[in-house]
């Protein structure tokens, strides 16, 4: 389970790599995270199999988990209309053996609209009443945020998404996204305050669609 659930917080980060942070378009993935190179079967992720205590979000407790840990509480019509385009790929049960990439696909792009809204109230607050990024100063480029920074961003998110602090090993997939993030931007967009916004959001988006964020 342990190299499940790393796999399942690299793949929203390697999701987001790939389709940005803003949603842009609808996964065609169709078939099951193929995991039988790493020795694991589809069908040990059954929960019920495993005779493990956890169960899979479905769509609708996927959303409302979301809205809850982040403290968004009431989805605005961006986040309404985005659950309702992905509804169809998110989890129809709560079973692990659910969480195929469409599921895993689904959830990111759902949780970078939830994120954009959090960072939008966050940002328009002052840094002692902010609830997450306190430590962020998104008035300077990408270039400008600080490991210490960064990682109690992490640190925050991790209790509040995940119920527990982030493992070495989770925060070290995570910085090794935020260099990959600003080793991608080119030209003005290194310079321009809205990366420092844009990879906070990216970050947020991955671990709030991560296995532990969507199982219970």
């Amino acid at each position: 389970m342990k190299i499940v659930k790393t796999l399942t917080l690299w793949i929203p980060i390697s999701a987001l790599l790939v389709v940005g942070f803003n949603n842009c378009g609808q996964s065609n993935f169709e078939s099951s995270l193929d995991l039988s190179s790493l020795g694991i079967q589809n069908d040990e992720m059954d929960s019920e199999k495993l005779g493990l205590p956890y169960a899979l979000l479905s769509a609708e407790q996927t959303l409302n988990s979301m809205l809850s840990v982040t403290n968004v509480g009431t989805a605005n019509t961006a986040i309404i209309n985005e659950y309702n385009t992905r509804y169809g790929a998110l989890a129809g049960g709560n079973d692990l053996s659910m969480a195929n990439s469409p599921v895993m696909l689904g959830s990111t792009s759902l949780a970078g609209e939830v994120c954009n809204s959090l960072v939008t109230a966050e940002k328009a607050a002052t840094a002692e009443t902010r609830n997450f990024f306190g430590s962020v100063d998104f008035a300077v480029s990408v270039g400008s945020i600080t490991d210490s920074g960064f990682n109690s961003s992490v640190r925050g998110m991790a209790r509040s998404f995940w119920g527990r602090n982030e493992t070495a090993d989770e925060l070290s997939f995570l910085q090794e996204y935020k260099l990959e993030f600003i080793a991608a931007l080119t030209g003005t967009a290194l310079t321009q305050v809205a990366s420092t916004s844009n990879l906070i959001t990216a970050t947020c988006a991955a671990m709030l669609s991560s296995l532990d964020a969507i199982s219970y």
